[in-house]
């Protein structure tokens, strides 16, 4: 009798050690430590400078459309261009799903983006209606895809953002770059204003080059910033951020944060 209670105690306790520890890995699975973007992200929510760095590139962009206005060189009908992830809408709230959940982009975007309740940017609103009321009109290019137009557009007139039809928002097709969409905004439109968080925003050639080769460029091009490239502070995401980790979002936590260590400067 003692055999058979020792017998079924030992199974018993080999069995629990085997629960347990597929207990312990299934949480795991499909699972991102994404605690590295706190602050990025506290940043967009909690700080005032970040809000008052978007008022600044708005009143910025202001002043540069009433310069423009005043050029009677330009002879097209002028046209404000504008992202609008970071840049018209902001998506903090997605990412703050990410970080408490522990997942990666895609998870939840469609279902963020089919909310439509991504609020303005700070001082987005009100300079675009103003760029209506003088007369210029905006384009929205943007590398959302086509399936959440109806989304956008939905999410874009519960604020009753200006231009918001078929021809002012561009939506991305095949591919990410927005060269060929800016360039059919000029046949028709001096473009004096071109507004975003990540320079691709600006020209497609920041797009396809490392952090280094960047940072050249932006030199090179130091007298457009301001006058008719206007950046909007974004240190949720970016290329310069997947020039450092790549774009597999299923990293580890530890490769991830090896690779992010990698781009510091130290003394």
């Amino acid at each position: 009798m003692n055999k058979i209670i020792s017998l079924l105690f030992m199974v018993t306790f080999v069995a629990s050690i085997n629960i347990g520890c597929n207990r312990e890995s299934k949480p795991t699975e499909n699972k991102s430590n994404n605690d590295y973007m706190l602050y990025a992200t506290l940043f967009h929510q909690q700080a005032a400078e970040n809000r008052a760095l978007s008022y600044q590139a708005f009143n910025i962009a202001e002043l540069m459309l009433n310069n423009a206005l005043r050029n009677a060189a330009l002879t097209k009908k002028l046209a404000v261009v504008v992202d609008v992830d970071e840049t018209v809408l902001d998506n903090s709230p997605y990412e703050a799903r990410c970080i408490i959940e522990n997942v990666n982009y895609p998870v939840y975007w469609k279902e963020w983006c089919e909310q439509a309740s991504a609020k303005p940017i700070a001082g987005s609103l009100d300079f675009l209606k103003y760029a209506e009321t003088v007369g210029a009109e905006v384009f929205y290019i943007t590398n959302r895809r086509e399936k959440y137009r109806a989304v956008t557009v939905s999410n874009l007139n519960k604020y009753d953002f200006p231009f918001v039809d078929n021809d002012h928002l561009m939506m991305r097709t095949s591919e990410s770059n927005k060269e060929p969409r800016r360039e059919l905004v000029e046949k028709d439109y001096h473009i004096v204003l071109l507004i975003g968080d990540n320079l691709g925003d600006m020209l497609y050639g920041f797009d396809v080059t490392n952090n280094e080769n960047r940072f050249e460029m932006v030199d090179s091009l130091k007298t457009e910033f301001g006058s008719r490239f206007i950046m909007l502070p974004n240190a949720m995401y970016g290329l310069w951020a997947n020039n450092l980790v790549g774009d597999n979002n299923d990293i580890s936590k530890e490769d991830r944060i090896r690779l992010l260590k990698s781009g510091l400067t130290s003394f």
